[in-house]
């Protein structure tokens, strides 16, 4: 589901592309009265990330071009020739999914974090957590996706 078929759903809502992820949806979240620990908030914060994802770096994880974009946005300098080589690189990134998609909605750099237990101490204090059955379901998100609990 592109981006903007997800918003198709909410023809109300007006969208603002270059706040945060989090804030974006908190605002669609209000709207519509999901409450935040309801099934049907929980479905559509995964919904709506994955949407954003896939506008952002792609939806088509056979594609070499997209995983090699998707290298040079978390600065990965190694030549990636093939889809195994960025996915060798990707599991020594460590960076948080939600700041990932904000990078694109807001124009901030994405913070690395030197390992897995400071990327899930950040993702904890922050509650920016990436749905994980939604990130593992995407080919690029299930590349980056560290053990958070």
């Amino acid at each position: 589901m592109e981006n903007s078929d997800y918003f198709l759903r909410f023809p109300t809502f007006k969208r603002a592309p270059s706040v945060s992820a989090n804030v974006e949806f908190a605002r669609l979240a209000n709207q519509m009265n999901w409450k935040k620990d309801s099934k049907v908030y929980k479905q559509e914060r995964a919904k709506f990330l994955v949407a954003e994802f896939n506008v952002h770096y792609g939806a088509d994880p056979t594609k070499l071009e997209n995983w090699q974009a998707l290298c040079i946005e978390l600065d990965i300098s190694e030549p990636i020739e093939s889809i195994t080589k960025c996915r060798k690189a990707l599991a020594k990134v460590h960076v948080n999914l939600v700041d990932l998609v904000d990078a694109r909605r807001t124009g901030k750099k994405v913070k690395h974090f030197s390992s897995a237990t400071a990327l899930r101490t950040y993702t904890r204090a922050t509650e920016k957590i990436f749905p994980k059955s939604a990130a593992k379901a995407d080919g690029f998100l299930k590349a980056l996706l560290r053990a958070i609990y």
